[in-house]
């Protein structure tokens, strides 16, 4: 059985791109594959980082409870 497919149009400000995918989470996430690199910092990179004055984000809302504390 095959997935249906959609194009989306997936861009930032001029630049766009059309992506056949199964749905808009999977479109967007074969762009930011392209764009972005997402790993585990090393010590060095944090102290590197913290250092230059960038401070460390939560993705996490702040307004969500946490099951478990």
């Amino acid at each position: 059985m095959t997935v249906a497919q959609r194009i989306y149009i997936v861009g930032h400000g001029t630049e766009v791109r059309l992506i056949r995918a199964p749905h808009k989470a999977q479109a967007l996430a074969h762009v930011a594959r392209s764009l972005i690199n997402v790993k585990v910092a090393t010590q060095d990179e944090l102290v590197t980082a913290l250092g230059r004055g960038i401070s460390v984000e939560s993705a996490v809302d702040p307004a969500q409870t946490t099951l478990v504390e």
